[in-house]
């Protein structure tokens, strides 16, 4: 199992003294990629899935029974505390034939939300996209959703209309190395370079 080790605290980092790490999801994680999708509020959900959704353990295999194929991945953040892991950020992928490039979409828990969490798993995300050849990249959120507009701003995505009237794509080219965004290094600033997606580092 591919870990990507968050190092460095993010912003507010003293409410969370436990450390938290990125890692690749596998089938074993369903039950508590389900649990993460359940726990979000209707709001955050609603912008995750670009609408209301319900089976939650249905989702959660959907996006880790095709993490057996090379086109597709989930990376997780995890949050380890007293020998045990809760998943509170995930990170989906997958390349569309049709289009080209591979489609994305992150969901952050609530409480771990504006806390450079979006950012690290944005990052290492696009490390792992560019390792295994992927270099087209595109999203698509809701207008509504100004988190992710911003995230997807400051990453370095180009805007465009979405064939969804109720959304807006962001689209990006991966080439050269991935740059954290701002605050989601040590106390809001960048990090350092780690090298390769399975060694990326990133921490609250």
């Amino acid at each position: 199992m591919d870990v990507i080790e968050m190092v460095g605290p993010l912003e507010r980092a003293d409410r969370w003294p436990a450390p938290v790490w990125i890692r690749t999801a596998g089938a074993g994680d369903v039950d508590c990629l389900s649990d993460h999708f359940g726990a979000l509020s209707e709001a955050s959900r609603h912008n995750r899935f670009m609408g209301a959704v319900s089976n939650f353990a249905k989702i959660a295999l959907d996006c880790l029974m095709q993490t057996s194929k090379a086109d597709r991945f989930t990376l997780v953040a995890e949050w380890r505390r007293q020998g045990r892991g809760t998943i509170i950020g995930e990170a989906s992928y997958a390349f569309d034939l049709d289009q080209r490039c591979g489609e994305f979409a992150i969901s952050v828990a609530d409480r771990w939300q504006r806390q450079g969490l979006g950012s690290a798993l944005l990052c290492a995300l696009q490390f792992r996209a560019i390792s295994l050849g992927y270099l087209g990249l595109f999203g698509e959120s809701l207008k509504t959703n100004v988190q992710m507009k911003n995230l997807a701003c400051k990453a370095g995505f180009a805007f465009s209309r979405s064939s969804d009237w109720r959304a807006v794509r962001f689209d990006k080219t991966l080439v050269g190395p991935i740059a954290p965004l701002p605050g989601s290094g040590p106390h809001g600033g960048s990090e350092p370079d780690t090298g390769s997606c399975d060694q990326l580092a990133v921490t609250p």
